[in-house]
């Protein structure tokens, strides 16, 4: 029968390119997260696709963890963590009003920013647990201090719902300096003592991102929201006093591709589009299936490295669409893995030098990672 299946659906097939992930560095990076604020819970952060990760398998990673929320930013998310995990779900962005009705109220809590929502979500009937989102000044959602009132007055004509959580957002937390912070937490004491004062009850009370996480002393927040750190990355400015702390942190991410071309490259040749690199000398290029549609950023071409084996390899030419070149000798050949990401933060090819060299953050390097690129837990 074995013969027969093998026969029918052939073996596994090998992808050219991988992403390794690390599920005993990514357990540690939430332990050490959690030591930093022992007396707070935490709700991971899993938007975006787990940061570039793979939703699904980050939530595999955590579907152990003591967390009381898992966090994603929309319907789709939500039907990933549904389906491989029993955690709560916190849904952290808004939605049409008539999506509402398909997400499961028992295990869902959801963010609400307006009072059209509160409104429609009163209006189903259903018992719903609901996390209010104060604007305490990042101006792109929330409730605004002059409008709280009126929307506790709409929040208290609908007893099905239930606030169980108070939050907001910083929007500079990363800053040495933690003037902006004062102010929004000062602005968030005074909203959510407004809304202590009718009669509601929130169980958690919440600000703190990653890099707040480590600046944040107030007991009054008893719930954190990692996301960047938790995926291994020091959420800190260098300068900042408080950035050794982030370097305890580590990547679980890495990347890798193989060779599939190797070319001999003549003075008065080129590589790539444009003529954009002329070798002087006799030189041996080799291209990896890996270019800009996976993520590798065009504005970068020319500025990385990939390794192979201990040797750093540099790109050259423009970086193609789903194809790079890099400078080799005569140790490489064709089908020999090549890292693109290394996990080491310190790197020549470090997702953080990616990022540098691409005039970007290690954010945006992440999350705009290929979600068909194969992603295995190691």
């Amino acid at each position: 029968m074995l013969g027969f299946l093998r026969s029918l659906f052939g073996s596994r097939i090998h992808p050219m390119n991988t992403i390794r992930l690390r599920k005993k560095v990514l357990l540690q990076n939430f332990d050490y997260l959690q030591a930093i604020q022992p007396k707070a819970s935490i709700f991971p952060v899993l938007k975006s696709n787990a940061y570039g990760h793979g939703l699904k398998q980050i939530v595999k990673m955590l579907s152990r963890a003591d967390v009381p929320y898992i966090a994603v930013d929309s319907y789709p998310e939500y039907v990933v963590v549904k389906n491989n995990c029993s955690l709560p779900i916190l849904i952290l962005w808004e939605t049409l009003l008539e999506n509402y009705r398909k997400f499961d109220h028992k295990k869902t809590t959801f963010c609400v920013y307006n009072t059209w929502t509160i409104r429609h979500l009163g209006r189903l009937g259903k018992p719903t647990k609901i996390h209010l989102f104060l604007n305490t000044g990042m101006n792109r959602e929330g409730i605004q201090e002059d409008e709280l009132s009126g929307f506790i007055k709409e929040l208290q004509s609908h007893p099905n719902l239930i606030v169980e959580w108070i939050l907001s957002h910083f929007w500079e937390a990363d800053a040495p300096s933690d003037y902006s912070m004062t102010d929004q937490i000062q602005r968030f004491k005074r909203m959510y003592y407004k809304i202590i004062d009718a009669w509601f009850t929130p169980l958690w009370r919440h600000i703190g991102n990653s890099a707040a996480m480590f600046k944040i002393t107030d007991e009054f927040f008893n719930a954190y929201r990692p996301g960047i750190a938790l995926y291994g990355y020091n959420p800190l400015h260098t300068e900042d006093p408080l950035y050794k702390k982030g370097n305890n942190l580590a990547p679980i991410l890495s990347v890798t591709s193989r060779v599939m071309s190797l070319q001999t490259i003549w003075p008065g040749e080129w590589v790539s589009y444009h003529h954009d690199y002329k070798p002087h000398d006799k030189e041996l290029v080799a291209t990896v299936p890996f270019g800009y549609a996976e993520w590798l950023f065009r504005s970068a071409s020319g500025k990385i490295f990939i390794k192979h084996r201990k040797a750093f390899l540099r790109q050259v030419g423009i970086i193609c669409m789903n194809l790079s070149s890099y400078l080799v000798d005569s140790a490489v050949h064709i089908g020999d893995e090549v890292e693109i990401i290394s996990e080491n933060p310190r790197a020549k090819n470090s997702m953080a030098n990616l990022a540098e060299q691409s005039w970007t953050i290690v954010y945006e390097t992440l999350v705009k990672l290929d979600r068909g690129i194969r992603r295995e837990i190691v």
